[in-house]
């Protein structure tokens, strides 16, 4: 049995004093990483100690195995009920299925019975929690925010926010950008809304451009190139044209769907998370209970008025893993600049979330994009802390040309393109040759204004480190040096 951390215990005691008070439905709200099962293993064997079997009930197929190892690896004996892939025995402590399956053959006597993913209650839960009146139910969600949930939850534990976890070290910090911001809200905004988010089909429409997925292309192979990436698209025709163009770039990539073959997206997610394939993308599969560490950098190319779906899609990547320093939010939906990161929430009383009109939703905006970089931040954020440029919110002449981020008119007379990246490039590059010859960085300043035609460089890339320069660099030096040496001489 895992040692319980102190929060852990601080809310399993919260849980039992619920009962204590007569709550028979309580939801536990505790965000991804933090360690929902290990708490749910703790309350089965309390049960088991007392005689009482418990069920398991997660919501899809392939979440059953998942939920099943992780409790057998803490120690309880565990039995799975599910179509093709049934083992049962008289002593187990608990019984994991999904509600589907539970539903059609019948759910064994149990005198305990957790939820999982407890958010996306339905029909059959329900039914399930009113024919057994008398036994105890948990739910077990990160984001408890569907209106209803207080209709049939009496009691809310929550756990530690997604922040406090994160400066405690128990979760990876984020970071996220959200290039083509305004190309993104031009695509959507005629989208149609129902039931408090878009219309799937005409966001389809939509996002399945060219023009977007060789943004979500371009941006990937300059930012997160070397990270396992999941990709969370509008429908399965989208998915497949993202993934289509990862492929034609070289990149080992798949997709999945609620129709792939069990056996082939088994050997998928194992191919991913061996690191044979860098890009999965998913319709409705991977969004919740997916875990996988390792993964690092999530491309949001589905936008959504859902801080719900929000929140699962950004928690298959804020887990903590051996040698990941962060998660990258690649945001090409505008989700974050609506709801934010994942420090951002907080779990509202039950019965409270998502109450706000979809159409308030859509206009309001909680953070920025940086208007050089695409780094999202926050609103009253002076500088970038991703690319040093002062005052983002400033409408800047910039403009995406095949997927990257350039300034307006570069290129079109026969001049070189550069993006922010470029250019900070070529100013390591001035200081690396500078503090070779024990000049100031003065000399750097002065070549990047000859370079860029006057542009100055952002006073906060003095914190970047001269880089050597490539040989286009020292050429364009030597040039510059002898030019300075000739006017030197006049």
């Amino acid at each position: 049995m895992f040692e319980l951390h102190p929060f852990q215990g601080d809310i399993i005691r919260e849980l039992r004093q619920g009962y204590a008070a007569g709550h028979r439905r309580q939801m536990c709200a505790l965000a991804t990483g933090g360690g929902k099962t290990v708490v749910a293993s703790h309350l089965i064997r309390s049960a088991s100690a007392k005689g009482n079997r418990s069920i398991f009930i997660v919501d899809r197929i392939e979440l059953v195995n998942q939920a099943a190892d992780t409790l057998q690896a803490v120690g309880l004996r565990v039995g799975v009920m599910q179509a093709g892939n049934t083992w049962l025995h008289c002593d187990d402590e608990v019984i994991v299925g999904t509600r589907q399956t539970f539903a059609a053959r019948g759910v064994p006597p149990a005198g305990f019975a957790i939820i999982d993913e407890a958010h996306v209650l339905a029909k059959d839960h329900i039914k399930l929690m009113e024919a057994w009146n008398r036994v105890p139910f948990i739910g077990l969600s990160a984001t408890p925010l569907r209106p209803d949930l207080g209709g049939h939850f009496t009691n809310l534990v929550r756990g530690p926010t997604v922040a406090w976890l994160t400066e405690q070290g128990f979760l990876t910090p984020a970071r996220a950008f959200c290039p083509g911001s305004e190309s993104i809200e031009r695509a959507i905004s005629g989208v149609k809304l129902k039931r408090g988010d878009f219309v799937s089909s005409e966001l389809a429409d939509a996002m399945n451009t060219k023009a977007l997925i060789g943004d979500i292309i371009a941006t990937w192979t300059e930012k997160a190139i070397d990270r396992p990436t999941l990709v969370f698209a509008v429908d399965i025709a989208h998915s497949k044209s993202v993934i289509a163009d990862f492929v034609d770039a070289g990149v080992s990539a798949a997709h999945i769907d609620a129709y792939t073959r069990p056996d082939e997206r088994k050997d998928i997610i194992a191919s991913f998370k061996a690191g044979e394939i860098r890009v999965l993308s998913s319709v409705n599969v991977l969004g919740i209970g997916f875990d996988y560490p390792g993964a690092s950098c999530a491309i949001l190319a589905r936008p959504t008025l859902s801080e719900a779906l929000h929140m699962q899609q950004l928690g298959r990547v804020i887990r903590r893993a051996d040698g990941k320093a962060d998660a990258l939010i690649l945001d090409h939906a505008g989700n974050t600049l609506r709801f934010g990161l994942p420090i951002h929430f907080e779990v509202p009383d039950l019965g409270k979330g998502e109450h706000q009109a979809a159409s308030k939703k859509k206009a309001e905006k909680r953070m920025v994009a940086c208007s050089h970089c695409g780094a999202v931040m926050e609103s009253d954020q002076f500088t970038c802390s991703s690319c040093g440029i002062d005052r983002p919110g400033r409408k800047s002449k910039v403009v995406y040309r095949d997927g990257r981020l350039v300034e307006y008119g570069s290129g079109d007379d026969g001049t070189a393109v550069f993006s922010v990246e470029d250019r900070r490039g070529w100013y390591q590059a001035f200081r690396w040759y500078a503090e070779r010859r024990g000049w100031k960085d003065g000399w750097a300043f002065h070549a990047f204004l000859a370079k860029f035609g006057g542009m100055k460089p952002p006073f906060a890339w003095k914190l970047f480190p001269g880089i050597q320069p490539s040989d286009e660099q020292a050429r364009w030096i030597r040039h510059y040096q002898i030019r300075s040496a000739k006017r030197r001489a006049a």
